[in-house]
């Protein structure tokens, strides 16, 4: 038997942020060959008596309903309401619930225009997911079905970076894109006491770190997506400011989460956290031990332009 793919949960709110958050969960869903599934969390705000909650159900219902008329027939898709006392804890919940393979969300809307502002639900979901997240930047819009895509990936010599890499590494072959790897290194500051105690100049030492960046890189290529010809870029920097640049180029970023942690929950760290914050497309984190997931199939040749 032909076990059924698993479905991209998308957050629907009544907001255009949720009909971002849409755009970008069928694109994902039409690379995976998964179903769609729209989801809005209701009665989480209560009101002066017991028995009022807000939004109320019917609120959630005409959220979903308008925006199931923007989906066309590329893929099937269902819509589901929850009741929760959070936005974030619904969500959370429906994903385990209906083994999600994503969960996508749209970004506060109070950001400047193409970064992502992850808002206090999208960064309560991003702390405690089953599955991988990702977030539409503010004003995100899918590319034209005749301009090349690029994916990126944050490698770091992290087991969660290479779980990343392997999600990345899928996606982009589904897309038939390529997929550039971004690695950076911390070169210490000319006047550091390090190089007179190692008898080495900053310029050995900078090229030393820099070959060592490439080695992190390959060594993550062949042990995860050994079938992938990426182009390799080592940087040097602050991981989170060197992604973010990096960010202005690719169509969509994957990066790993926290290291300690639950075991397939996705967990915001030092790097994920701020670069959901500030990255210029949007971002996809991985939770640890995800990479086997990643490497399921696509059936036909379904192609979406994210």
């Amino acid at each position: 038997m032909t076990e059924s793919p698993r479905p991209v949960l998308v957050g629907i709110d009544g907001t255009a942020s949720g009909l971002e958050a849409l755009a970008l969960a069928e694109a994902f869903a039409v690379l995976a060959g998964s179903p769609l599934l729209l989801a809005a969390v209701c009665g989480h705000q209560s009101g002066a008596f017991s028995d009022v909650i807000w939004p109320p159900k019917r609120d959630a219902a005409a959220w979903l309903q308008e925006a199931s008329r923007r989906l066309g027939d590329l893929v099937p898709w269902t819509c589901e309401t929850m009741m929760s006392n959070s936005p974030a804890h619904g969500l959370v919940e429906l994903a385990g619930l209906e083994e999600a393979q994503m969960i996508v969300l749209g970004s506060n809307r109070h950001g400047p225009l193409g970064r992502l502002l992850s808002g206090s639900t999208a960064r309560a979901v991003a702390h405690g997911a089953p599955c991988a997240v990702a977030v539409a930047p503010h004003d995100w819009r899918p590319q034209p079905p005749d301009v090349p895509l690029t994916f990126g990936v944050g490698v770091s010599d992290s087991d969660e970076s290479r779980d990343a890499l392997a999600l990345a590494a899928s996606l982009a072959d589904w897309a038939r894109a390529p997929l550039k790897l971004v690695t950076a290194v911390h070169v210490a500051a000319p006047l550091h006491p390090m190089y007179a105690e190692a008898e080495a100049s900053r310029e050995r030492w900078r090229h030393d770190q820099l070959d060592a960046g490439h080695r992190v890189a390959r060594e993550a290529v062949a042990a995860v997506a050994p079938a992938v010809t990426p182009e390799i870029v080592v940087v040097e920097g602050d991981p989170v400011e060197c992604l973010e640049r990096a960010s202005h180029d690719l169509d969509v970023l994957v990066i790993g989460s926290r290291r300690f942690g639950p075991f397939r929950r996705a967990l915001l760290g030092g790097v994920s956290s701020p670069l959901i914050d500030r990255a210029a497309c949007p971002v996809v984190i991985v939770p640890r031990g995800a990479h086997a997931e990643s490497k399921r199939g696509v059936a036909g040749d379904a192609v979406a332009h994210a």
